[in-house]
């Protein structure tokens, strides 16, 4: 699901609300004691994160929710991993960190024999005829490659 359908699914002040409540429970749960302006938890956590008493303010009144940057600066201070803040604040979705998170596909080169199957050749004389063919190819890229590699030195 998309920020925008979260959004339209939630209502934007809900989901607000709903991040500025796991925000007061997390910084009670490390210790912050924000029972008031004046008790000292939201400037300690705010100097602690290096964000400024407002952002933290804003965040505990509901009023918003900081922009993927100032998460960014906050996560390990809340103790929660950036793609679980994000999450957490609606700025992403948990579909959209784990597509983030997963690794590059792994590519490898074909082998002639299986670039001919590819290819749709399968008569044997056909592809011997390409693999020596691709074979040859190859071997006088490497020459060039090493005739040039030499030239520039």
């Amino acid at each position: 699901m998309r920020r925008t359908d979260q959004a339209r699914k939630y209502g934007e002040e809900d989901h607000v609300a709903a991040f500025a409540a796991w925000f007061e429970q997390r910084l009670t749960a490390l210790g912050y004691d924000i029972s008031s302006p004046r008790s000292g938890g939201r400037g300690r956590f705010a100097s602690d994160a290096g964000v400024s008493n407002s952002t933290v303010s804003r965040i505990l009144t509901g009023q918003s929710i900081p922009t993927p940057d100032v998460l960014a600066t906050m996560a390990p201070h809340l103790r929660v991993s950036l793609g679980d803040l994000l999450v957490l604040a609606g700025k992403a979705t948990r579909e959209e960190i784990e597509q983030a998170a997963a690794p590059p596909p792994v590519f490898r080169s074909s082998t002639p024999e299986e670039a001919a199957e590819h290819l749709g050749i399968h008569d044997p004389d056909l592809v011997a005829f390409f693999v020596t063919m691709t074979k040859q190819m190859q071997t006088q890229q490497a020459e060039r490659q090493s005739s040039t590699a030499v030239g520039d030195s």
